[in-house]
């Protein structure tokens, strides 16, 4: 008897496949906040993916965890949010061609690899990113 039941699709691309991917980390603050990272990704065509915190957390499939235990990934875009840049997260994402960080703390490790930062509110800023990508595809 096979107990394992079919992946529900997205409709996003495959983590590790992707040209763009959008990570949240703790930052975003609860499993519903985590919600700002998927609708950013879902306007921009791009995969999802979550720090280890997050997904022990349950905010997000493990299968979405990028790291040292998660998987490695090497996107033209990396976007980060709420994401304080441990080691071990940035092992999995640090060859990324461009990355983007919004973060509130400007002391942020995650700075330290990031080829343009945002210090703000991830709840401000996405959902304003959100909007003006949809305006700009419509």
């Amino acid at each position: 008897m096979n107990s394992r039941s079919p992946k529900v699709s997205t409709g996003r691309p495959d983590l590790t496949e992707a040209a763009q991917v959008i990570s949240g980390g703790l930052g975003v603050g609860t499993q519903e906040g985590f919600s700002v990272i998927e609708d950013l990704a879902d306007a921009m065509g791009a995969a999802v993916g979550a720090t280890r915190a997050v997904t022990d957390q349950h905010w997000a499939p493990h299968d979405l965890q990028v790291g040292q235990t998660g998987k490695t990934v090497a996107p033209a875009l990396y976007l980060a949010a709420g994401v304080s840049g441990a080691i071990q997260h940035r092992a999995g994402m640090q060859s990324s061609k461009t990355i983007v960080v919004v973060n509130k703390d400007p002391k942020a490790p995650i700075f330290k690899i990031a080829d343009y930062g945002v210090v703000g509110d991830l709840h401000k800023v996405l959902p304003a990113l959100t909007d003006e990508v949809k305006r700009r595809k419509a």
